[in-house]
């Protein structure tokens, strides 16, 4: 966290809030040495691809650790073990790899396909890839690709997919990827879903909905072409404990 938005944090959210990004973005960077906490704006972004995606793209902020653990664990609860290794793991806009990183570091060795990060900032891009480097995970099962997230399917090897989104994008481009989305058997994990009415649009099941005391941990979970899931175990609606 630099200087200055540690002082813009706090004197708007006070010191909760900076404990709680110390619990959930940098003590992860210290454990593993790697470089993932650091906000980056849109305007610091090497932007590429199309002018679609520099209009609907956002900043990077990173995942908060308990968000992508508890998210994932929930969808394999839902899917059971068996089914939820076929699942590839697919992070949409992912920055320094952060939530790549968590499920990796949990999941990787029980998956039968790779892990994937899709960024379209090669700055970012090249980041997440030393990040993974720093880890212990095999680079053959945790990879990050420079490209549009409409695109992801020239990186996919599964047709079940579980997708991470932390509100990377929006407008047209989210709709361009919920539509291609729908060819796939897949589970959404959307943190900070800043545009989920959309989700109603396309036919999605949501199955939790999680209001955080902050945007990085307020998220969902919703489904689309599933129908052999264990529907009892998550509520529609909980309160995160900040």
């Amino acid at each position: 966290m630099n200087l200055s938005y540690a002082i813009a944090a706090l004197r708007k959210r006070g010191f909760r809030f900076i404990y709680t990004y110390a619990k959930e973005s940098l003590a992860f960077d210290l454990r593993h040495g790697t470089r993932t906490s650091a906000r980056v704006p849109k305007e610091s972004q090497s932007l590429t691809g199309s002018t679609q995606d520099a209009e609907n793209g956002l900043l990077y902020v990173a995942s908060f650790t308990s968000v992508t653990r508890n998210s994932v664990a929930l969808a394999k609860r839902l899917l059971g073990e068996e089914q939820f290794r076929s699942f590839q793991f697919l992070d949409m806009g992912c920055g320094k790899g952060k939530a790549l990183l968590v499920h990796a570091l949990g999941n990787a060795d029980h998956s039968i396909h790779p892990s994937i990060g899709i960024e379209y900032d090669p700055d970012l891009a090249k980041i997440a890839n030393a990040n993974i480097a720093k880890t212990s995970l095999d680079p053959e099962k945790v990879k990050v690709v420079v490209d549009s997230a409409v695109e992801f399917e020239n990186f996919v090897s599964s047709d079940k997919l579980l997708i991470y989104l932390y509100n990377s994008f929006q407008g047209e481009t989210l709709r361009a990827v919920l539509r291609k989305l729908k060819n796939y058997q897949h589970m959404l994990v959307y943190v900070d879903p800043a545009e989920k009415e959309v989700l109603h649009e396309f036919g999605y099941v949501i199955h939790q909905n999680v209001q955080g005391k902050y945007n990085a941990d307020t998220w969902l979970l919703a489904s689309m072409n599933i129908d052999n899931m264990n529907q009892q175990a998550a509520p529609t609606e909980v309160r995160a404990v900040a």
